[in-house]
């Protein structure tokens, strides 16, 4: 008999990369939730922040960029059947040569590319999935395209992109296969000096 799951998202923590620890606001915020078990969207950077979050929950994570560029070895994408919901957990920068060429197109135009792109891109990548999450962009997104859901939680430690607030998402699949999500962010807390 099937039951309800709680999962939380989160990715691009960055640990190690670009912040020193995983960001106590977010890991106490992410205890309180109580999930069955948490999903990492890539760019975790180092294996510490996976053996963290493994205290509150099994966790399954996927390499990012980053976790390329520093060896960290991860799946680039897992594929899960929830109560008959198909969930696709992926980084999106699809390959290095992407970000390679996303990056100078960046350089050269000074326009970032979307979420609705990236969506688009992991939509054709991914036929199957009803239910798609990725990071690599710091922006969050909580929305429905074509039949597809996508849930992006944007970064999980304090920068400009999310106000300085790190955010993460709760993913409610019920035993008959409906779902719900919300987008939290967290006020990281201050860092003190001895």
């Amino acid at each position: 008999m099937s039951r309800s799951h709680k999962f939380v998202i989160l990715a691009d923590t960055h640990v190690g990369d670009r912040t020193k620890v995983l960001e106590p606001a977010l890991f106490s915020a992410i205890q309180k939730e109580r999930p069955d078990q948490i999903f990492h969207a890539g760019d975790v950077c180092t294996p510490e922040v996976i053996a963290q979050l493994e205290t509150i929950a099994p966790t399954l994570a996927v390499q990012g960029n980053r976790d390329w560029f520093l060896g960290y070895k991860l799946p680039k994408e897992i594929h899960l059947e929830v109560n008959g919901l198909k969930i696709t957990l992926a980084h999106g920068h699809f390959s290095i040569w992407h970000w390679f060429w996303n990056y100078v197109r960046l350089f050269i135009t000074r326009e970032a590319l979307n979420n609705r792109y990236f969506q688009r891109e992991l939509a054709r990548q991914y036929p199957q999935a009803d239910i798609i999450i990725y990071g690599h962009l710091h922006y969050s997104a909580n929305e429905s395209m074509d039949g597809k859901h996508f849930l992006n939680p944007g970064v999980g430690y304090p920068e400009w992109r999310n106000n300085f607030h790190p955010g993460y998402i709760i993913l409610t699949v019920d035993a008959d296969g409906t779902f719900g999500t919300s987008l939290k962010f967290v006020n990281p807390q201050p860092e003190t000096t001895v």
